[in-house]
């Protein structure tokens, strides 16, 4: 089904949180209740200057949703904080997404806002392109083990490393991306430009791991491989998913804390395998936002 045919609500009727309640459920397959936003918060949160929004079928049935909060910096800056975003399975790659973060948008301009910031696991690839190349985030700031131990189905078992992007939702790069005339480089492009600073090598079809990784590299533009699949990664290896993320873990402290900006995520087939590669591009925040891309 296309996103054409959704609706997207604005959920403050108390007995429809429940519905919220059953998607957090289903989306990531939480078996413990604690993980769970209850639906008394929710109602708390769209109360307060936050926000619950549901995607509903043509049947009236909910298929996803989001869920955000009026949130401050430590200098005093306003934004939105997403803390959730979920959506059937049958329903992902339609738009959906896409739908419920647009309305997102709207709704924290409408707020006078000009921020909204999440987190997502850095080393989920689908979810990299998604914030990447869909939507247009950057992303300086990666937190080490940032909940804790979670304990859903998605999550069991991984540390919990996160990156925590900034979607600037009224820049010329993030209008640019929603209206697909900035589009992310293909490796052709960018080639002879980056430097490649993490080196894998393959151990069983579609699964490599990290064999070393360079943190002094000094050209502007760096090339960051993650897994190609990280879900298949952890069924294959548990040890060897987390291995993962504690190599990569001062890759992106350093060149953040540097200066470096992650401003797009590439994926390639190289010798019939997929590679996937964040691009770190070291520049002001102005030359990003503008729109501005060293391939172009």
């Amino acid at each position: 089904m296309k996103s054409s045919n959704i609706t997207i609500e604005f959920i403050k009727d108390p007995e429809k949180y429940w519905d919220i309640i059953k998607l957090m459920t289903e989306i990531w397959g939480i078996r413990d209740v604690v993980e769970i936003v209850p639906a008394h918060m929710m109602r708390a949160i769209a109360d307060n200057g936050g926000l619950v929004l549901a995607a509903y079928d043509t049947k009236g049935e909910p298929i996803g949703f989001v869920l955000g909060i009026l949130a401050m910096n430590n200098k005093g800056k306003l934004y939105h904080y997403s803390h959730m975003l979920g959506v059937k399975k049958e329903y992902r790659g339609t738009g959906v997404a896409v739908k419920l973060k647009l309305a997102q948008r709207d709704f924290a301009i409408k707020q006078g806002l000009d921020l909204i910031m999440w987190t997502y696991d850095p080393q989920q690839g689908l979810n990299a392109k998604f914030n990447f190349t869909k939507l247009g985030v950057i992303c300086r700031k990666f937190h080490r083990n940032y909940y804790g131990i979670l304990r859903d189905e998605i999550n069991r078992g991984l540390v919990s490393d996160r990156f925590k992007v900034e979607w600037w939702i009224k820049s010329r790069r993030v209008v640019k991306r929603i209206e697909g005339s900035l589009p992310s480089p293909t490796m052709n492009d960018i080639k002879d430009m980056v430097k490649p600073i993490v080196k894998t090598e393959r151990i069983a079809p579609g699964i490599r791991r990290v064999k070393e990784v360079d943190l002094t590299a000094e050209s502007d533009l760096l090339l960051v491989e993650i897994p190609a699949d990280v879900n298949k990664i952890r069924d294959y290896s548990i040890d060897l998913a987390n291995d993962w993320r504690l190599k990569l873990r001062p890759v992106f402290e350093t060149y953040f804390s540097k200066g470096y900006i992650a401003v797009d995520f590439i994926s390639s087939i190289e010798q019939g395998e997929r590679r996937n590669y964040y691009i770190l591009w070291k520049t002001s925040l102005k030359e990003v936002l503008d729109g501005e891309l060293p391939w172009r």
